[in-house]
């Protein structure tokens, strides 16, 4: 997916609401980085079951 290159506004009824990337943060940076840790554990059990299914 592509982050958009501008922020995008859209009109809901009568309200206006702007979305645009925030500053990044060391608290954000410590979840991406748990997302990125929990993802990889998870892709490396998928791969060592199917290693152990094949032989």
């Amino acid at each position: 997916m592509e982050r958009a290159k501008e922020d995008a506004m859209e009109r809901v009824r009568q309200i206006e609401m702007t979305v645009a990337a925030a500053p990044p943060t060391p608290e954000a940076e410590e979840r991406w980085q748990q997302r990125v840790d929990v993802l990889t554990a998870w892709l490396l059990h998928q791969w060592e079951r199917e290693q152990r299914e094949a032989a």
